[in-house]
Order: C-alpha cells, then structure tokens, then sequence
C-alpha cells in the first residue's frame, strides 16, 4: 500500500510538471521549426542578360518542413527524442506497471468511448489475446489502441482507438496510428479490419482507411466480431511505406515535384514591380515589350491590328494611335450626351452614399475616362477604353438593386455603348470577335 500510495503521488507530481511545461514546449518547438524554415529558404539573384533586370529564385526549403501536418510530426518526434512521450506496446502480461497502464487506457477508452459496455472494454483491454499501444507522457497514459493480432491470418483488428480529450487536436492520434502501423509490419501482419461507429469513419479514412475491403474474405470471416450500426473498415500495411517518417516522405514528394516544374516553366523566378508606377505624377506609357518577363513567357507583338476603324465617309482604316483616340472622342461624346448617362458623368460622393467605396473596390466614372481620353496616353488600345466602361456598369448592377433606375440607366447606356462600338469595328479576320 506504502508502494503504491508513493507511485501515485509520484505520477501526479509528474503529472503537474508535465501539463504545466506542454504550453512552453509547444510554443519552444513551434519556434524551432519556424526558425529552421527561414534558415534553410535559399533566394539567390540571376541576370537576365536581354534587359538587365533582377530575377529573384525562390527555392523550396531543402531539409526543412512544409505544412501543419509535418509541424506537429516534427513536434512530436521532439518530445519523443527528448524522452517526454513514449510508445509502448503492451500487454495483461500481470506485471504491475502494465496492468496500471491498461487499467489507465481502459479508463480513457470509456470515457472517450461513451457508447460502449465498459464491461466489454475492459473484458478486451486486460484480454491477453489483445495488445496495446500506449502512448506515455512521463508514466502517464494519455491514449492508445487496442487490437488483437491473428497471426497466421495476417492481419489484425483494432477494438479501440482513443486520446484523452485534454490531449486531442495535438496529432497524437496520427502519430499513434502510424507508430502502430510499423510495429504490426515488424510482426508480419499486412492488414488492418476494423469496425468504426459514425463518428469514427473520418478519423480512420485519415489514417488510410477504406470502406472497400479487398483483404481475402476467407481470411477474416468468422475471426473478427460484427457490430450493428458499425462501418468495416480497411487498411493494408505497405512494406515500402514508412508509416512513422511520413513528413520526410512528403518532403521528397514536393522537392521533386517542384523540380519537375522549374523544369518545364519559369513559374519560380520572381521579377521585381515596375518603378513607373511609383511616382503618381509620372504618365509616361510603358511598352509591353518593356515588361520584364514578358517576352521569356512567349509574348509576341500582333503583327496586323485584329480590327479596322469605319469612319464615316472614309471607311475601314488602321487604328493608328491619332485616329484611335479621334474614334474614342466620338464614341464617348455620345455617351456623356446620352439621357442615360447622368448617375454615372461625376464620382460617387462618400457623404451621400457611406458604404459605396467599402463594396465598390474599383470605382469608375465618366469624367475620369474622359480624362485619360484626353492624355492620349492610358487608352492604348480600344479594348481598355470599353473595359473601363463595361467596369463602370457593372459597378452600378452591384452595389444597386435591379429595380433602381440607376441600374436601368446602366442597361440602357451599356447597350447604346454596345451598338456604337459594333457599328463602328469591322474584325478583320471573320473568325475573331470584338467583345466589348
């Protein structure tokens, strides 16, 4: 009694110290594997020989990790190599440490497990047929499986799988699973049955459970126990899996993925912004061949203009620069002179409608285009011109209801615009379209 009572006050001081450092462990971790992400980034500049711009590489991180998943992993194998979680297989064996870590999993089993007998949990955990995979915090238990193995079939079945609620959403369940998968494929088994209840089926699909079950039936008919309102689950054991390294697995998946694509594309060079940009009061046009990285993508200038300009009494003609900007002014001075166009000539003032700038990111009106018309310089080509218009429209249908008259002015004034840009472009080639 004097040995027991010292073991439980014992584990309970260890209890205490191990919950009291998880937080700063986690945290201590998390910071770790954050820090080895940064280091490992490699980002290296390449010359482009044609422009002389900066090319920035950005490199997967070699050796590091990706994703939550391998997080956690990379967690929990720290506490492990640390000596702070163990994975132990276990069974009624009748030494005292394993019958009080079976007696502490059957206790987790029924509380985490509500549906089922608890005299049936115990009848299976301290059944010496069964085995256990414990997971240990100090001398703790805070989870485990239960299965029984059938040898000569190949394959076992797992009765119990559960974690104590304080411990959940932590991974351990994975973990657990994975650990479980190596030790039963060092003891010849191939395949894993399993009977899962609806809140089950997820977990177990996670783990690389299937409803399909192609194990040989004759191998485990008669040998497993069926339950009503169960789903019998599936999940062989592959020897070329490393179910416990699967972080390093997922590592080599995506550098080779990743090396696949720099093969075939230039996705992973990076080009810096474009300085004209940076000073507003400079409206300088930038030519698109001027664009770093346009050409390495495959552009290549239109050798022909994809549509002619019918000016009245002159006919088809190019859409020079001068005549383009001519056919924008008359085009949009019968807009601004349409019955329709008032809701939209000036901005939209924030005093009368507070919200409209919060729902309308890109704002557009009339007398901002007739400004860039007027600078010769923003409107390149036609198809900006009608896009800033098709913009301002569609703007309106958004933010207003279908019913107001400003959207009814919008669908009276965009088929007006339609008209007059389809009358006035002639496509040159048949096959092409002008969509405005």
């Amino acid at each position: 009694a004097d040995e027991d009572g010292a073991y439980k006050r014992k584990r309970a001081e260890e209890t205490e110290e191990n919950e009291a450092g998880d937080a700063f462990r986690e945290k201590r971790l998390n910071l770790e594997v954050e820090k080895q992400e940064n280091d490992n980034k490699e980002t290296k500049q390449e010359k482009d020989g044609r422009n002389g711009t900066q090319m920035e590489t950005i490199s997967v991180p070699k050796g590091g990790l990706v994703g939550s998943y391998a997080q956690r992993e990379a967690w929990l194998r720290k506490q492990e190599e640390q000596g702070e979680l163990r994975f132990v297989v276990i069974q009624n064996d009748k030494t005292m440490q394993n019958m009080k870590w079976l007696v502490g999993l059957k206790g987790i089993f029924s509380r985490q497990l509500p549906n089922m007998p608890k005299e049936y949990i115990v009848r299976l955990v301290l059944d010496r047929g069964h085995k256990s995979l414990v997971i240990l915090k100090g001398m703790k238990v805070i989870g485990g499986i239960t299965y029984r193995p059938f040898y000569k079939q190949n394959f076992g079945e797992i009765a119990f799988c559960a974690v104590t609620s304080q411990e959940q959403v932590r991974g351990y369940g994975t973990r657990l699973m994975n650990k479980l998968k190596e030790y039963c494929k060092s003891e010849g088994l191939t395949h894993f049955l399993t009977y899962a209840d609806n809140n089950a089926v997820g977990y177990f699909a996670k783990q690389g459970f299937t409803k399909e079950i192609y194990f040989e039936r004759e191998k485990w008919v008669g040998y497993i126990k069926d339950y009503d309102g169960g789903t019998l689950m599936e999940c062989a054991l592959r020897n070329s899996l490393f179910f416990s390294d699967f972080p390093e697995i997922i590592r080599r998946q995506r550098e080779a993925v990743d090396g696949k694509v720099r093969e075939m594309s230039n996705s992973h060079v990076v080009l810096p912004g474009l300085a004209c940009f940076k000073d507003p009061t400079i409206k300088k046009p930038i030519k698109i061949e001027d664009i770093p990285g346009v050409k390495e993508a495959g552009w290549v200038p239109e050798t022909s203009p994809r549509y002619l300009l019918l000016l009245p009494g002159v006919g088809p003609v190019l859409p020079t620069k001068d005549k383009l900007h001519n056919f924008m002014r008359v085009v949009y001075k019968a807009i601004i002179e349409h019955e329709d166009a008032w809701p939209f000539i000036e901005p939209v003032r924030k005093e009368e409608v507070p919200d409209y700038y919060e729902i309308i990111k890109d704002p557009i009106h009339l007398t901002l285009i007739g400004t860039r018309i007027s600078s010769e310089e923003y409107y390149i080509n036609l198809e900006m011109f009608a896009a800033d218009l098709k913009r301002m429209f569609n703007n309106c249908r958004i933010y207003n209801s279908p019913e107001t008259p400003y959207v009814k002015c919008a669908n009276r004034l965009e088929a007006f615009f339609e008209h007059k840009i389809n009358s006035s472009v002639s496509i040159d080639d048949p096959g092409q379209e002008m969509r405005v």
